[in-house]
């Protein structure tokens, strides 16, 4: 089992604060590190690879820890506890947000969940941020409207122009820095690995596209850290067989999903993950048992 995480929060975070869906605080994190630590052995993510490559059932009861996004809170809250535990970490890092910036979808997620306006225009309806519920219904269709759109990055960066956050909730979402780049590469411990440079919906872009995305973000990841960045992850689990191919030529020696779409003969190019959003260890268990696996088959059949 591979396991996804994307945003770790601090404990003092006020109790009725969301981020897209229900947020995962340090503490948490600790305790579902805790529970995974009792049933399964933590491997790096180029060790479980290496098994997968052999036979997917010598997996069984074993697992890697990935991120995606590369937050630079994120990294300086796990980095301690992983150290801590000797747990080994992969961190999918996109690289147009390193140092203070911020990924396109992250800020629709701030926009409307750190309370910098009382309301929003969306295509001329105004939409209140007064409550969660008012919230995520803005955010849900900001959301579908940069998917719909032609390029999701060009349709953000032009409703940013008229509603801009405040420098520290920026600074609350930013990615890496480059010190905590050149960390990783000088860690026995943590790896990096390709995510895009600025993290589009590849089935926006064609295929000499996507494999510029791919290829300047691993340029770039490379020559910070000075380690090899040898495997790649699709954004938000969107690709198809462009994106498979563009993965290929841009050297990565495997891909990872989310929902594998069975696309390629190759299963390394669309490895699977389990994605944990959020903090209840309940829902973990279930995930990680394959429980929710085996309830949408059943639905499916």
């Amino acid at each position: 089992m591979i396991l996804l995480y994307h945003l770790i929060f601090p404990d003092e975070t006020p109790l009725r604060s969301w981020n897209a869906g229900n947020l995962i605080r340090l503490s948490a994190f600790r305790r579902q590190l805790q529970w995974l630590q009792r049933r399964f052995s933590f491997l790096s993510l180029e060790d479980f690879l290496a098994l997968y490559r052999q036979d997917p059932a010598l997996c069984h009861a074993k697992a890697a820890l990935t991120f995606d996004d590369g937050y630079a809170c994120t990294y300086s809250m796990a980095a301690p506890v992983l150290k801590e535990e000797g747990i080994p970490a992969t961190f999918f890092t996109n690289t147009c947000n390193l140092n203070h910036g911020l990924l396109w979808f992250v800020y629709f997620n701030a926009l409307c969940s750190e309370g910098a306006y009382p309301e929003l225009e969306i295509n001329g309806g105004h939409y209140p941020l007064d409550t969660k519920r008012n919230s995520l219904g803005a955010w849900r269709t900001l959301i579908q409207l940069a998917r719909s759109s032609p390029d999701a990055r060009v349709f953000a960066e032009e409703f940013a122009g008229k509603y801009p956050l405040p420098v520290p909730i920026q600074e609350k979402y930013a990615g890496l820095t480059t010190e905590q780049l050149i960390e990783i590469g000088a860690s026995k411990l943590f790896s990096l690995a390709g995510h895009t440079h600025s993290h589009p919906y590849l089935d926006q872009l064609n295929q000499a596209e996507q494999l510029e995305e791919m290829a300047l973000n691993k340029q770039i990841l490379e020559e910070v850290s000075g380690k090899p960045v040898l495997y790649f992850a699709y954004p938000g689990g969107v690709y198809n067989q462009e994106s498979i191919a563009a993965a290929r030529q841009a050297g990565f020696l495997a891909a990872l999903s989310v929902s594998p779409k069975s696309l390629s003969s190759d299963p390394l190019f669309e490895v699977a993950r389990t994605d944990i959003y959020s903090p209840a260890l309940w829902k973990l268990q279930l995930k990680s048992l394959g429980l929710v696996d085996f309830v949408r088959r059943r639905r499916k059949a």
